[in-house]
């Protein structure tokens, strides 16, 4: 199957997902914009989340599993027939455990690509016949198990900011078909809809996966290459430990987004997020481009 057909699997399986408004601890409620605090000065570059940031998804991040049982099953029929979906599920879930354990010996956060695994999994649980193609499986079972769609204003957003003179980029965990999103749903790649091609960094072409601080030092790096401070930088994104934490530790200013609850990640309960507080919260990616002050709102 060519690009075309993965963006055609991606359309077909479309629905719309309603963000689910979350209530907040009282220490993130008031970093809350618009509200008590007010738009940022200096911002020369703004780096993006992908999953459960500008799309939504039925298990609020990247392969974490959705309730999708009757399409496992089929999935199963159609390309493991001696297994049931769960069966499936376990299989492939071992399999990225086990690529992660012998991985973590030289990474603290190894990434796997999945079209490997499900190639690996070919003459096991999975029958491979001569036309298998383990990147199209991988795309229907994450279609399967996580389906997504663009968040509310997500495209007015990149309209918005595109031409404003911001440097733009993202910064995800990521999988082969995480670019495709922007195709399916918004008629281009994300360099063509702003993004700076050198700032898109995915975990998959890293080998390394948030919360790895390589990711956002990479993008440092870069910027500083073009006389932008990482004070001069704003992060956004739903994990306060994958996205909060590495983008402050590097020097970025911080904005977390608690639009939906499914992607909401406090995780007080980490140590490495502890006190941690953004530098702002925002429950609606159109409030974006005010945040970054008044001369931005309009490019």
């Amino acid at each position: 199957m060519d690009k075309a057909g993965y963006i055609a699997l991606i359309r077909e399986a479309a629905s719309p997902l309603e963000p689910d408004p979350p209530e907040l601890p009282p220490s993130l409620e008031a970093l809350v914009y618009p509200g008590a605090c007010g738009p940022l000065g200096g911002i020369r570059a703004v780096l993006l989340d992908i999953y459960g940031t500008l799309f939504a998804s039925a298990a609020g991040e990247i392969g974490a599993g959705g309730e999708a049982r009757g399409n496992i099953d089929a999935l199963a029929r159609d390309y493991a027939p001696e297994c049931t979906g769960e069966e499936l599920r376990e299989a492939f879930t071992r399999a990225v455990l086990d690529a992660h354990r012998r991985l973590a010996a030289k990474k603290a956060c190894p990434e796997i690509r999945v079209e490997e695994l499900w190639a690996a999994l070919a003459g096991g649980p999975v029958k491979a016949g001569p036309f298998f193609d383990p990147r199209e499986l991988a795309l229907r079972y994450e279609l399967a198990v996580n389906p997504s769609f663009p968040m509310p204003g997500a495209g007015e957003l990149f309209a918005r900011l595109k031409g404003s003179g911001l440097t733009l980029g993202l910064i995800s965990n990521a999988q082969f078909f995480t670019p495709l999103l922007f195709d399916a749903f918004f008629g281009g790649p994300p360099e063509a809809l702003g993004f700076d091609g050198a700032l898109i960094i995915y975990s998959f072409e890293e080998g390394e996966a948030k919360p790895s601080p390589r990711l956002f030092s990479k993008a440092a790096a870069v910027l500083g290459s073009r006389g932008i401070r990482p004070e001069e930088v704003l992060y956004t994104g739903n994990d306060m430990l994958n996205d909060i934490h590495p983008a402050a530790v590097t020097g970025f200013k911080t904005a977390l987004f608690a639009g939906d609850r499914r992607s909401l990640r406090i995780r007080g309960e980490n140590p490495l997020v502890g006190e941690l507080l953004p530098t702002r919260v925002i429950r609606d990616l159109s409030c974006i481009p005010s945040l970054l002050g008044a001369d931005r709102a309009d490019p």
